[in-house]
């Protein structure tokens, strides 16, 4: 294999805290603290754009390519739709009081999940947009969320050190995995297999059999809290991301590292890394922090 940093593209002037799939797989969508939403296209590696501006910093992003909208989850606890055709905002949603930290959509039942700071999860109905329900999970922040392929399934990351798997049918709670010592900042499910990654706040990384509950792996995995994590899409590997300013490349069947982006000879972030996306678009990784970089690593899995 070969890992290199392809581009570190500088448009945003603070901190970039959301990332996420734009229409075209060749596109994507970055925030943060400077409150600005930029396009940005990896074909060419340049800003396209700046597609909207919020009042307050942008925790999450998600664009809903069925009806064309970009969803802009901010620190005042509200989340804005912006209809990208009409080019303006259509609604404004405002049910939690603290940050909006994670944006779900459910295409099998056209339904938005969103996860907050005050440790609650609204649903909301597409593309109405009418709220059906809130369940508090916990006290502490909800920072992710993941679906399961097959979309039954929702895993949170519960900041009081536990993971909630919910059943979407119905949003009950499946299960509640407990034994964790610190927050629990990051989820991931492994594709087609029941387990799921947990990245905690104390930097270690956990594989939990989603059946037993029980935790299967405890790897001391970085120096500093885990804030992100994402699998290839052959699926063979993933990456998870610090706030030790460090993005790591695993081997899916080994658990091992494979590669350590880190310091001047990688190229790599100054400051904390705090979201990821693997692209489908020449296998290309991203990443984005409190640099205001983005960086595109580009993964050669020969």
């Amino acid at each position: 294999m070969e890992y290199k940093n392809l581009k570190s593209l500088k448009e945003h002037k603070a901190a970039i805290y959301a990332l996420c799939q734009a229409e075209e797989e060749y596109l994507v969508f970055t925030a943060g603290s400077d409150r600005h939403v930029i396009l940005w296209n990896l074909k060419t590696f340049t800003a396209e754009k700046v597609v909207a501006k919020a009042p307050t910093t942008i925790i999450s992003l998600l664009y809903i390519k069925e009806f064309n909208y970009l969803l802009i989850g901010q620190i005042e606890g509200g989340v804005h739709v912006i209809d990208l055709e009409l080019g303006k905002e259509v609604k404004y949603l405002k049910q939690h009081k603290g940050y909006v930290f994670d944006l779900k959509y459910l295409t099998t039942k056209k339904e938005l999940v969103v996860s907050s700071g005050d440790g609650s999860i609204s649903i909301w109905s597409l593309p109405d947009f009418r709220m059906l329900y809130q369940q508090q999970l916990c006290e502490e922040k909800i920072r992710k969320m993941d679906l399961s392929t097959d979309e039954r399934s929702l895993a949170l990351a519960l900041g009081e050190g536990s993971i909630a798997i919910l059943n979407t049918e119905d949003w009950s709670e499946n299960n509640r995995v407990i034994n964790f010592s610190s927050a629990v900042n990051s989820v991931r499910f492994f594709p087609e297999e029941g387990a799921i990654l947990a990245g905690e706040k104390n930097a270690h990384l956990y594989k939990v059999d989603m059946t037993t509950s029980v935790i299967e792996q405890d790897l001391a995995a970085h120096n500093w809290a885990i804030y992100d994590i994402r699998f290839s899409p052959s699926a063979k590997f993933f990456a998870t991301a610090s706030r030790d300013k460090t993005v790591k490349i695993w081997d899916r069947s080994t658990m091992k590292v494979l590669k350590r982006f880190e310091g001047i000879k990688d190229q790599a972030h100054t400051h904390s890394v705090n979201v990821l996306l693997w692209s489908n678009f020449n296998n290309y990784l991203l990443s984005a922090g409190d640099d205001a970089s983005l960086k595109v690593w580009q993964i050669s899995e020969d």
